[in-house]
């Protein structure tokens, strides 16, 4: 009998142990999958050239400077960050239309806009004003008991869009926003409740600068240095199958296809989605079901491209890349200078996700780099390594950056985020009232979950 049973050793679930097992409680930590961190993972990169160990990150990598539980656990462990690479011109590909520009844009406009014409920008910008105005009048925590949350959740995204923008740029520009954010999963407009994106901008907003730094040698490293000292506590390769509750019993048994595992109390810390696929005993609400049928993960391809350096540079460019393309809408500079390598991470989400992976590998491959090549310019078809990371397909994951809420959900199902069921409690970045999304959403969850735990156990 262990005082606590996390289900899931990613960020969200490892955080949790740590705190409890400070609190100087008994934990065990089950993990589906056959190593730690689910969506925050690094790989080598494949060089043939002699070289000291190059690190990219498959999932999350970035940090910013308001994710102070994110940062507290970084310096805890000796990690050591580094500024995103984005000085220099920044690239935006629209219709046949290519221009370099020193600003960015990404859910708030920052220093010089592109050259598109005044008229496409005025009406993005004025649009801008009108949702960053919805947005201000939304709650910190979570927004479904906001007197207007009924009505904004019966719209999709790409409604408020259809009435708010009367340009393609323009349109396009918010479309892009929703693809491109962390909190949105990545989805499409039309997927995605309106109420969502606005909460998702209240909580977690671009404009915090989410993405300053960077991590030497990958995020990805900080799981594993999470659960050292977990010894046998720690199993893997263990999908939980059921979480049942004795009625009367102060007790609660997580059950696998190899071992059944009891505690005083558990948390289930993984996304709503894949919580669909425990069974409860007793039933979950109906609330509670519905959240875990309907909060789909986000359809997310990762493209991590390395060079023998960072070539775009000497051209004046920020490795950033914006744009319609068919494949890739965003990829940035990733470059550890550590390494000296060049790395451009690229995504490839939502629909354009879709068709992209019905292709042969060599197809894929050659769809990306011609994209990468009219943002930088021909030396892009030439990397050193190339390597993809399909989130959609991953059995224990299913989906990345993050799960988004389609029309209805929040205001029929998200007191189910957060409310115990039982001696159940939910952690993961998806429940957070702050940062969802983001490592530090994730931190904050597993913080909260351990604590409310550790209070019930007294």
């Amino acid at each position: 009998m262990k005082d606590v049973v996390v289900v899931g050793a990613g960020l969200a679930g490892l955080v949790a142990a740590r705190q409890l097992r400070q609190s100087g409680l008994s934990v065990g930590v089950i993990e589906a999958a056959a190593s730690v961190g689910g969506r925050m993972v690094r790989s080598p990169l494949q060089l043939e050239q002699a070289r000291p160990p190059a690190w990219v990150d498959l999932g999350g990598q970035w940090v910013g400077p308001s994710h102070s539980r994110f940062l507290a656990l970084l310096e805890a462990h000796g990690l050591r960050r580094f500024p995103s690479p984005h000085g220099g011109q920044t690239v935006l590909c629209f219709g046949t239309q290519r221009c370099t520009f020193s600003g960015f844009f990404q859910g708030f406009p920052e220093g010089q806009p592109p050259s598109v014409p005044s008229r496409d920008w005025d009406d993005a910008m004025n649009a801008l004003k009108q949702f960053q105005d919805l947005v201000a009048t939304l709650p910190a925590g979570h927004p479904h008991h906001h007197p207007a949350a009924a009505a904004l959740d019966r719209l999709s995204f790409q409604d408020w869009i259809d009435t708010h923008t009367h340009t393609p740029f323009a349109a396009w520009y918010f479309a892009y926003f929703c693809r491109a954010v962390g909190f949105l999963g990545p989805a499409e407009p039309d997927q995605v409740s309106l109420l969502h994106v606005a909460w998702g901008q209240r909580t977690a907003s671009q404009g915090d600068h989410p993405e300053e730094d960077l991590i030497h040698g990958g995020a990805g490293q900080l799981p594993a240095l999470l659960a050292e000292g977990l010894g046998d506590a720690l199993v893997l390769g263990e999908p939980v199958r059921a979480i049942d509750q004795p009625e009367g019993e102060a007790a609660v048994t997580v059950i696998t296809d190899r071992a059944s595992h009891h505690g005083r109390a558990v948390i289930v810390a993984m996304p709503p989605a894949l919580a669909g696929a425990i069974r409860f005993t007793p039933e979950l609400p109906a609330d509670r079901l519905a959240l875990q049928e309907g909060m789909a993960m986000g359809n997310c391809t990762k493209v991590l491209i390395a060079y023998g350096w960072p070539w775009w540079r000497e051209a004046g460019l920020s490795g950033i890349g914006i744009g319609d393309r068919p494949w890739v809408e965003l990829c940035a500079d990733s470059s550890d200078p550590e390494t000296g390598l060049g790395v451009l991470a690229a995504f490839v989400v939502g629909r354009r996700r879709e068709r992209w992976a019905a292709l042969g590998a060599e197809q894929r491959r050659a769809a990306v780099l011609e994209d990468l090549a009219a943002y930088f310019g021909p030396m892009a078809l030439e990397p050193l390594d190339y390597v993809e990371k399909n989130w959609p397909e991953e059995p224990f994951v299913g989906g990345a950056f993050a799960a988004w809420m389609p029309p209805g959900l929040w205001t029929r199902s998200g007191d189910a985020l957060l409310r115990p069921h039982g001696r159940v409690f939910w952690a993961g970045t998806e429940v957070a009232e702050r940062w969802p999304g983001f490592f530090e959403g994730a931190v904050d969850s597993g913080e909260r979950a351990a604590a409310a735990v550790a209070a019930l156990l007294g």
